[in-house]
């Protein structure tokens, strides 16, 4: 009896000391649980009050341009903050270059070589390609991109076989990015009844900000009047950038430039006019002066949407 009533009061003690174990486990994991949830919904909430009350859209609203359509995109929030014939699909001309930059560097390494081809190189002058140069793929795309250098795009397009083998790739990205895009050619040129790219202006505010993710030194590049690139028989300097008003618009993370007879004058640029809020601001169907105008007069804006709260 008396090692029973032993064992049993060793039992009790075991019984309680888990019972006490028990309630405190329930109640560390009851603390837990009441408290995580809410600091991750007020910083959510946070973050989204901030995001909303950036930038004011009252400053646009008598804001007229003369392109066909154009989008104020903010790559933050994803909010449009203005636009006018956002999702109107229209050419998109030079501007297609950036899903030629985009869907070359996912499926080949920037450092890879580029040899340019007598079949690439026939579309007129060109300040810095020559038959027989080598150069890699990060240079020719900053070369491509800053002098919207239609051969320098159809070099890209070449060295995955041939053009074709490009386009369906360029396609098929923008389709798996969920950007309603149309490519016939590598360089956004209109020809043989084709266009070479189409989209809305929405779709372009958009890729500027994939672009931004995936080759942010490239777009870096276009943010100056003049660039210098590396290709194998030396350094090429003074490459002018078709968008020679770009070291006016302070916070100018990229820009493209687009120009067909079709399409009109299209022009793209991403900038950051506070600390990491960056915004696209994209026209389309403007003419080949009017995009610039157009360009400033939507910067101006945005400049007061921020300053205006």
């Amino acid at each position: 009896m008396v090692q029973y009533a032993k064992n049993e009061h060793i039992n009790i003690i075991l019984a309680c000391g888990l019972s006490v174990c028990f309630v405190v486990v329930f109640s560390f994991t009851a603390v837990v649980a009441r408290h995580l949830p809410k600091k991750e919904v007020a910083v959510i909430h946070m973050e989204h009050v901030q995001s909303k009350n950036v930038f004011n859209k009252d400053a646009f609203l008598n804001v007229q341009v003369e392109g066909k359509a154009f989008i104020v995109y903010d790559l933050y929030t994803h909010e449009i903050i203005a636009s006018k014939n956002a999702t109107t699909t229209l050419p998109l001309a030079s501007i297609t270059k950036v899903m030629t930059a985009v869907s070359s560097v996912l499926h080949k390494s920037r450092q890879a070589p580029i040899t340019i081809e007598k079949r690439s190189i026939e579309d007129g002058y060109d300040l810095g390609l020559k038959n027989g140069q080598v150069w890699t793929l990060s240079e020719l795309l900053k070369y491509t991109l800053i002098f919207s250098s239609n051969d320098g795009a159809e070099a890209v397009a070449d060295s995955f076989g041939n053009e074709q083998v490009f386009l369906d790739q360029m396609n098929n990205d923008a389709k798996d990015f969920g950007l309603n895009f149309y490519f016939t050619d590598p360089a956004g040129r209109d020809e043989n009844g084709l266009i070479g790219g189409k989209g809305s202006a929405l779709d372009v505010a958009k890729l500027l900000g994939i672009a931004r993710h995936q080759i942010p030194d490239l777009l870096d590049a276009t943010t100056k009047k003049r660039q210098t690139m590396k290709a194998s028989t030396g350094r090429i300097g003074g490459i002018p950038n078709t968008n020679q008003e770009i070291e006016s618009m302070p916070g100018a993370e990229g820009s493209k430039t687009g120009y067909t007879d079709l399409a009109g004058g299209n022009l793209g640029i991403i900038v950051d006019v506070t600390i990491g809020h960056p915004v696209a601001v994209v026209v389309l169907g403007s003419t080949r002066e009017g995009r610039f105008r157009d360009m400033n007069i939507l910067y101006e804006a945005l400049r007061k949407s921020m300053l205006s709260h």
